[in-house]
């Protein structure tokens, strides 16, 4: 029985690799290595991978692959190059910085193009990842379908296969050939994602009713980041804050399944202040270039304490700790302005206690920094920094910190105003 079991996995293995080679063999002149090109030397600046996806040559790849292209015309052009060494100009019709897509044309349409699928692959189905890893050639990767990754604002398959780089924005076929995802990042070890076909169909879609007029790319970047911004903080309000210990306080938890928490404990013997930290982050973030990305929320809460220690000794050792914030994203100043802060000083009610003595007792005051940069091309956009620490107790301390990018004035006083007053106090 074993000697039948391995036989049939031998076989299993040459008809699967037979099958590969033909789905290689009929969509090798749908592929295409996507070249960004540096006008001033004609050389080659970054490469990622695409494919045909209609027999008049539009083709997709990711946004983050011509993305400079997008924001410096003047100094980047785009180019393809097929599997059989032809090469050809691109022009730039539409994109979707959140889904990390980019629509564009062929000069001259390639022979061959793939379909999208309209259908969902079953979880622990094979499916295959086509693409130009490492500028080696076009490459084939087997892996399986997890369907949509748990944990993120922006929807991505899980899957289990290795994506390398340069095969940012090649397509991931099924057993049919169809297109049921787009190549976008890898964590290692056989651990990648996709972003599923269906935003590529509404990307086309959205294209195919402009009717040929030209899609202002600077206004469809604003549009799409106000929308996405706008649907986050509506998550983020209208979901249940779960609070958590720290200290003598009850801070934030988790809000979403997007925000991932965590916690440490320091244990430094040569450090007098104990030092407990929590905090969450948003998993994700939309890439608008390499030194600017967006669209995160994340928040901290530090507590710190210390036993026979001067106040002085004790706020001066809290200060040096604390001393390091600094945004959660990256960003230029050709991306934003320098931050503006406003400070001051806060009081809370202490809103838990065992007994009405305890609740009796003074309110908690906090220094605060409320700090926004706005967004150089997108104006009603901004980063946000707030810092809260408390200085009312002479041997402890309460540390509460968050970071939104890419959001409205509204939507983070609205986040502001529920962050602070969730905390509680013993």
């Amino acid at each position: 029985m074993r000697l039948l079991t391995l036989l049939f996995c031998c076989f299993t293995g040459v008809a699967s690799a037979q099958s590969y080679e033909k789905l290689y063999s009929d969509y090798r002149e749908s592929l295409y290595q996507i070249r960004l090109i540096e006008k001033s030397s004609n050389s080659k600046a970054a490469i990622g991978s695409g494919f045909q996806i209609s027999a008049d040559g539009l083709v997709a790849t990711n946004y983050h692959v011509v993305a400079e292209a997008v924001r410096k015309p003047e100094k980047y052009r785009l180019q393809y190059l097929s599997v059989d060494g032809s090469r050809g100009e691109l022009e730039l019709l539409d994109i979707d910085v959140v889904n990390d897509l980019a629509l564009l044309r062929q000069n001259k349409p390639g022979p061959e193009y793939i379909h999208l699928s309209r259908h969902a692959p079953s979880h622990g189905t094979t499916i295959i990842s086509l693409g130009n890893p490492l500028d080696l050639g076009m490459t084939l990767v087997p892996g399986t379908y997890n369907g949509i990754a748990a944990g993120s604002f922006y929807d991505r398959i899980h899957f289990s296969g290795s994506i390398n780089p340069g095969m940012s924005g090649g397509p991931v076929i099924d057993a049919k050939g169809e297109v049921v995802g787009i190549n976008v990042a890898t964590a290692g070890n056989q651990i990648s994602f996709l972003v599923p076909v269906e935003k590529l169909i509404a990307l086309r879609e959205h294209y195919q009713r402009q009717d040929g007029r030209p899609v202002d790319l600077q206004a469809a970047t604003h549009r799409q980041l106000l929308d996405n911004q706008q649907k986050i903080i509506d998550s983020v309000l209208e979901a249940e804050w779960k609070l958590r210990p720290l200290g003598d306080a009850m801070v934030v938890g988790e809000i979403l399944s997007s925000i991932q928490c965590w916690g440490n404990s320091g244990e430094d013997e040569d450090n007098p202040v104990k030092r407990i930290d929590k905090g969450c982050t948003g998993q994700d973030v939309i890439y608008l270039s390499e030194n600017f990305n967006t669209g995160r929320v994340e928040y901290e809460f530090f507590w710190l304490e210390a036993d026979d220690l001067l106040p002085s000794r004790f706020y001066s050792e809290y200060e040096s700790q604390m001393s390091s914030f600094y945004p959660g994203n990256m960003a230029g100043e050709d991306d934003v302005t320098n931050f503006r802060c406003r400070q001051g000083f806060t009081s809370q009610e202490r809103k838990v206690g065992k007994s009405k003595a305890d609740n009796d007792r003074q309110p908690v005051r906090a220094r605060t920094s409320y700090c926004v940069r706005r967004y150089q091309q997108f104006p009603d956009l901004y980063d946000i920094f707030f810092l809260s620490l408390t200085v009312d107790q002479k041997d402890r301390a309460l540390v509460s910190h968050f970071t939104l990018s890419g959001f409205t004035e509204e939507s983070a006083t609205a986040f502001s105003e529920k962050f602070t007053s969730e905390i509680q106090w013993h």
